[in-house]
């Protein structure tokens, strides 16, 4: 396979520019009963993790509340066990610190809203120590505050319940549990303001959704001014947005004879930023690291960046919505 890139943190520490995304759920979710459901769906990790491996990937992105940490395990710890990987071979990326209830079981997201400071410091210890059990390793490479909040809440005490979860990354940071620290749907004011409130340690990363379609400009300038890693999830619009029929996207993979999820994601690697397309099709997965092997020009990255609508999300809440 081509070799794939690294970024550097400002820490020094080396990150893989792609890596698989284990958040499953499935839109439809209708069981054979016709019942309907809204489930995450963690048993499609072992697949989607061990093609992922096999295709070259070396980056793999979970979440507390993804509860794919076990599958991640078993994946990874069989490779450990045959000596066809060990642990350095690997970075592993978790977030804990997921507001909003519905989204699974009781326990893995936390109801913010309710906690004071003093329990969000005893909740994401805990997730963060329970993350690490789960997933059988002694430390993760990254780990990011999943969201600043609950899901569109104002409530005034957000800043000190965000700061209070950031010093719990900041001492497993200090204790060596996890090689970097970051966040994830951070704005540029939560940011602003985290480090206004005495954040001690300078987030590494920010994984933000970011596509040709949807481009936070004021966040990305942000991090990019700070030192920041962009790291796109839903970086193909998560096939809400037709993005991958888009006929300037189809005319420049035409150019490079190259296919549109190739060319979409060249072009976030070549901005600098870390892709996390999800694939559990083998064929997607090899192409998707040929994306290392090709440079798009100027005129084409100009073209593509013409492509950024007013919203391109496909449905997650805005970072602006939550104080």
């Amino acid at each position: 396979p081509p070799k794939i890139e690294n970024v550097t943190l400002w820490n020094g520490v080396q990150m893989p520019q792609i890596a698989v995304g284990t958040a499953f759920f499935d839109p439809k979710g209708l069981h054979s009963t016709g019942k309907r459901y809204f489930a995450l769906l963690p048993e499609r990790a072992y697949r989607s993790v061990t093609l992922a491996i096999e295709a070259g990937i070396r980056h793999v992105d979970t979440a507390y509340v993804y509860r794919t940490h076990e599958a991640i395990r078993a994946v990874l710890g069989g490779m450990f066990a045959s000596g066809e990987l060990t642990r350095e071979d690997v970075f592993i990326t978790s977030k804990i610190f997921h507001g909003d209830k519905g989204i699974g079981p009781k326990g893995t997201a936390l109801m913010i809203d309710d906690l004071s400071p003093e329990e969000v410091e005893e909740e994401v210890t805990r997730h963060f120590e329970k993350s690490l059990i789960e997933l059988g390793v002694g430390y993760v490479d990254l780990m990011l505050l999943h969201w600043p909040a609950q899901f569109n809440s104002k409530d005034a005490l957000n800043p000190q319940r965000r700061l209070a979860a950031w010093r719990v990354l900041e001492s497993m940071y200090e204790k060596g549990w996890t090689r970097a620290i970051g966040v994830s749907n951070f704005s540029e004011i939560h940011l602003a303001r985290l480090m206004e409130d005495g954040a001690k340690v300078k987030p590494m990363v920010n994984q933000i959704e970011a596509s040709v379609y949807n481009q936070f400009d004021k966040i990305i300038q942000y991090c990019e001014e700070n030192d920041i890693i962009i790291e796109a999830y839903s970086p193909l619009g998560n096939g809400a947005t037709n993005m991958l029929e888009d006929p300037v996207i189809l005319s420049i993979a035409e150019k490079h004879d190259k296919n549109a999820g190739q060319i979409a994601l060249r072009y976030l690697v070549q901005l600098g930023y870390v892709v996390l397309p999800r694939s559990s099709s083998p064929e997607r997965l090899r192409t998707n690291l040929e994306i290392f092997s090709f440079q798009l020009d100027e005129e084409d990255m100009e073209q593509l960046a013409g492509l950024k609508k007013i919203s391109g999300s496909w449905g997650l809440p805005s970072p602006y919505n939550m104080s």
